[in-house]
C-alpha cells in the first residue's frame, strides 16, 4: 500500500514539474494518468421542458449558447487540454481559469468575472472497493443561463440532481441555473456528514477497543483517522469561505431569494467544521487514553515479572548454600534432607507471597 502511495505521488510530482519554465496560461494536464475518452453531455431545461443529449462535436455547443433554455454541460474527464480549450473557447473563459481546469491538485476557491463565476473544490467519498478516503477535483463555471461542471472521471455524483430534473421534482426546473448550482453545493457538503457520521462510527468502536483490548494496530487506526479528518477539514474551510463570498457579493448570476440558500449550505459547512474539531479533539484523548492503557499493562508485565525474580532471589540464596561442596554439613547426611529443603523453599514462597499481598503490590 505505501509503494502504491509513492508511486501515485512521484506522478503528481512529476505533472508539477511539468509546468516548470512555461509562461501563464500553458495548458498542461496536472493528475493521473488517465486514457478513457472525454464525455460531455448537455442538459437543457425549462419549467416544462427537459433534455438531455451526448455533443459528439463541440461545435454543437455554439447552437445551444444563445438560447435562452437553462444549459447544464457536464464534462467527464479534464486530462485533454486541447479539448478542455475547445469547450472553454465556445464560452470565452480566460486560459488561466483553463489552466486551473486542467490542474487536478487545485485549491478550493471562487473567482469572479464580469459575466461568469469560477468554483473549484473537492468532491470526497469512500471508495467501494477499498473503503478508503478518494476525492475527486470538480471545477464549476457558472454563467448567465449556463452552468459547466469539469470532473477528472466519468462518476455520477450528482445522479440525484439529475433525475429531480428529468421528473421535474421541487421547483428546480423553475429556478435559473444558481439554484442547479445551490444544489450541487449542497449535495458536496451534505456527503461531508456522510463521512463525518462514518468516521464517528470508528471513533466509536475505537474507543470500545481501547477500553477493552488495545494493540498495536488501535494507535495506527487512530492516525488513519486523524488523516482523513485533515483532509476533510482542509477542504471545508476554504468551502465556507467560498461560500461566504457568493452570500456576501452583489452578482446578477445569484437572484437574492436564492442567496438564503446558499447561507444554508454556509451553516452546514460551518457545523462540519465544527464536528471536525470535535472528533480531532476526540481522537487526541483516545490517543492519550490508548498510550496510557499500553503504559498501565506494561506496568503489570513488569510487576508479574519483579515479583517472580524477587521470589527466586531467596530461592538461590539457599540452593546456593545447599550446593556448597564442604566436607561436613549438618544435615547432609539425613535422609529427609532433599524433602526438608523442599519444604523450607515452598514455606518461603508462601511468606513472600503473603507479604506481598499484604502490602498490595499484587
Amino acid at each position: 500500500m505505501i509503494n502504491k502511495l509513492k508511486k501515485g505521488t512521484s506522478k503528481i510530482k512529476h505533472r508539477f514539474s511539468s509546468k516548470t519554465g512555461l509562461p501563464p496560461e500553458s495548458l498542461v494536464y496536472v493528475g493521473q494518468d488517465r486514457n478513457h475518452p472525454i464525455e460531455v453531455k448537455l442538459i437543457t431545461y425549462q419549467k416544462d421542458h427537459f433534455e438531455e443529449k451526448t455533443i459528439a462535436s463541440i461545435k454543437e455547443l455554439t447552437n445551444y449558447k444563445s438560447k435562452l433554455d437553462n444549459q447544464w454541460i457536464s464534462v467527464n474527464g479534464v486530462h485533454s487540454s486541447d479539448k478542455i480549450a475547445e469547450i472553454c473557447a465556445v464560452f470565452d473563459i480566460h486560459p488561466l481559469i483553463q489552466e486551473d481546469i486542467l490542474n487536478t491538485q487545485q485549491r478550493t476557491k471562487i473567482e469572479e468575472f464580469d459575466d461568469y463565476f469560477f468554483i473549484t473544490f473537492k468532491y470526497l467519498y469512500l471508495s467501494k472497493e477499498t473503503n478508503q478516503l478518494e476525492s475527486e477535483q470538480i471545477s464549476l463555471i457558472i454563467g448567465k443561463n449556463y452552468l459547466i461542471s469539469f470532473q477528472e472521471r466519468d462518476i455520477d455524483f450528482f445522479k440525484d440532481i439529475k433525475d429531480r430534473l428529468m421528473e421535474s421534482i421541487g421547483s428546480i426546473r423553475q429556478r435559473k441555473t444558481d439554484y442547479l448550482l445551490y444544489k450541487i453545493l449542497d449535495t458536496v457538503v451534505d456527503h461531508y456528514f456522510i463521512l463525518i457520521d462514518h468516521f464517528s462510527d470508528i471513533s466509536e468502536d475505537i474507543e470500545i477497543e481501547i477500553t477493552h483490548k488495545p494493540t498495536q494496530k488501535t494507535s495506527l487506526k487512530i492516525q488513519e483517522l486523524k488523516k482523513n479528518l485533515m483532509l476533510v477539514g482542509k477542504n471545508i474551510q476554504p468551502m465556507r469561505d467560498m461560500l461566504n463570498k457568493i452570500i456576501s457579493g452583489n452578482n446578477d448570476l445569484f437572484e437574492t431569494k436564492n442567496v438564503n440558500y446558499f447561507k444554508d449550505i454556509y451553516d452546514h459547512a460551518y457545523l462540519v467544521s465544527e464536528n471536525i474539531e470535535n472528533q480531532k479533539s476526540l481522537l487526541s484523548d483516545l490517543m492519550n487514553i490508548y498510550l496510557s492503557s499500553m503504559s498501565n499493562r506494561l506496568n503489570q508485565v513488569m510487576k508479574v515479572l519483579t515479583i517472580i525474580s524477587t521470589i527466586f532471589m531467596p530461592l538461590s540464596f539457599l540452593t546456593g548454600v545447599f550446593g556448597m561442596n564442604f566436607g561436613y554439613f549438618p544435615g547432609l547426611n539425613n535422609p529427609n534432607a532433599y524433602y526438608y529443603f523442599w519444604g523450607l523453599t515452598v514455606m518461603v514462597v508462601i511468606v513472600m507471597l503473603y507479604y506481598f499481598k499484604r502490602k498490595n503490590w499484587f
